[in-house]
């Protein structure tokens, strides 16, 4: 199979469904709805809503009954780049090959347009017309991911540990674990909920969210050094210039790659409990995680 064609496809998918999910430009207050659109709009992998349509597949389910919490999960995704981007955060200017949300807008109206941005996907998920009992599944898993015991927590971690030359592996990992690794988790158990897979079926996407996602994060590390601005969309050496620790402090490039390479074969290892013909999506977009160059 082709996963590059599988995953443009899905990404231009979720872009035409993102522009659906967003409500009517208001009379007044338009710079917000634009500064939530061009967020959402000017690019990005789409991996987080690839990977929960996926799950969905995976476990027998319709990937289209998933859109909904693709959608969501995408739009929490955004506002977590709107708001590391600003100067109190990561500082970053640029983001997608375009001039971040707040360089645009002003500081102001890119911290109101991730919490719109946040707000809107739990409005979407609120108002999604499913099975009840499935549909408060995946608003929890969702918003434990992303909360304060979550994506949040790992974030404050992450500024936390800006500038100390002191930070364990241990804490390095329980960072991006959090910051990175739970949204993608939370993106393939969501799926896999919404396509009424088994305790076990769930258990094992959990397992293999966990390894993709802390694989994913060791290759942004190492693209943050060698990789292509151009490529990547994105300043590279920003971790080195804010004195951050990362995978390549310490394991450096080749060590690192090779620890990404041991957390894909993990994952992939977590899989065997579907058949092979529908698992192969997912080992593919593992496989892709650790081979990419943006």
């Amino acid at each position: 199979m082709d996963i590059r064609e599988y995953l443009r496809e899905k990404k231009e998918f979720i872009d035409r469904e993102l522009l659906k999910f967003l409500p009517r430009e208001p009379e007044y207050g338009k710079k917000l709805y634009q500064a939530v659109k061009y967020s959402l709009t000017v690019g990005g992998k789409r991996l987080r809503p690839i990977l929960c349509i996926t799950a969905c597949q995976v476990v027998g389910g319709d990937p289209l009954s998933a859109t909904t919490p693709a959608c969501a999960l995408e739009m929490i995704h955004t506002y977590s780049l709107v708001h590391d981007d600003l100067p109190a955060m990561d500082n970053d200017t640029l983001r997608r090959g375009h001039p971040t949300t707040w360089v645009k807008f002003g500081e102001a109206t890119a911290v109101l347009a991730g919490d719109a941005l946040l707000n809107r996907a739990f409005e979407i998920l609120a108002d999604w017309n499913f099975d009840c009992e499935r549909k408060v599944k995946v608003i929890s898993e969702i918003s434990k991911a992303s909360g304060m015991l979550g994506m949040v927590l790992g974030q404050q971690c992450d500024l936390d540990a800006e500038g100390r030359k002191d930070v364990s592996l241990k804490e390095l990992l329980f960072i991006h674990r959090h910051k990175t690794g739970r949204l993608i988790t939370a993106s393939l158990v969501s799926g896999g909920i919404t396509g009424g897979g088994s305790k076990e079926e769930i258990e094992a996407l959990r397992r293999f969210g966990d390894s993709v996602g802390l694989a994913f994060q060791i290759i942004d590390d190492v693209l943050d050094v060698v990789g292509e601005e151009e490529k990547l969309g994105k300043n590279v050496g920003s971790d080195a210039q804010k004195g951050k620790i990362t995978f390549v402090s310490f394991f450096g490039v080749e060590g690192a790659r090779k620890r990404a390479e041991e957390e894909v074969n993990k994952a992939i290892e977590s899989l065997k409990v579907f058949p092979k013909k529908e698992r192969i999506y997912l080992e593919e977009i593992a496989r892709f995680i650790v081979e990419r160059e943006y």
